[in-house]
């Protein structure tokens, strides 16, 4: 697996800080396809690509992509994992961790080749994935956090996903356990 078959998917952010700090998640994990439900001008540039920083994070921002719905944004996925705090009979079933979400698609999609594209989405900073959106989803993934204080950053969240993938199909980490 590789970081071609990979996309994030934001459904509505809020932040432009929060977009770029995504950007550079992406981009320290080889991850360059970014989706955003919503529209373009609802974000400061300058504030995306001060905290993007730079290549090739500023790239990834270059050539985002925006959509009307989460449906046409991930209509060329095989898998559409919706993350989720939440549990509930309106969520998923089925919520997977982190890494076993990493393991299950590494099977999936595993060469340049392969044209199964998988998106890992994420939801609005102070709502998350709809109930609409997370049916739209093909699986929920749930990032463990304390009871405490459960809502991770949104830029927090897509480093964890982004990361987790990546051990999975990095050359920088055979070897290690």
């Amino acid at each position: 697996m590789n970081g071609n078959n990979i996309c994030i998917i934001l459904c509505h952010p809020d932040e432009s800080r929060n977009v770029g700090s995504v950007c550079r998640a992406m981009a320290n994990n080889d991850i360059l396809d970014l989706r955003i439900v919503g529209k373009k001008e609802d974000y400061d540039e300058n504030q995306v690509l001060t905290l993007a920083h730079a290549e090739p994070a500023v790239e990834i921002w270059k050539n985002v992509k925006f959509f009307g719905s989460l449906k046409d944004a991930s209509q060329d996925c095989a898998v559409v994992a919706g993350t989720t705090r939440r549990r509930g009979k309106k969520r998923k079933d089925f919520l997977m961790f982190p890494e076993e979400f990493a393991e299950n698609v590494s099977r999936i999609a595993s060469s340049d080749e392969s044209p199964s594209k998988i998106a890992m989405v994420f939801g609005n900073e102070r709502t998350g994935l709809s109930d609409e959106e997370l049916c739209d989803c093909t699986l929920g993934i749930n990032i463990p956090s304390s009871e405490n204080f459960g809502s991770l950053n949104l830029s927090h969240a897509v480093q964890v996903m982004c990361y987790t993938v990546f051990r999975k199909f990095s050359k920088y980490t055979e070897g290690y356990v």
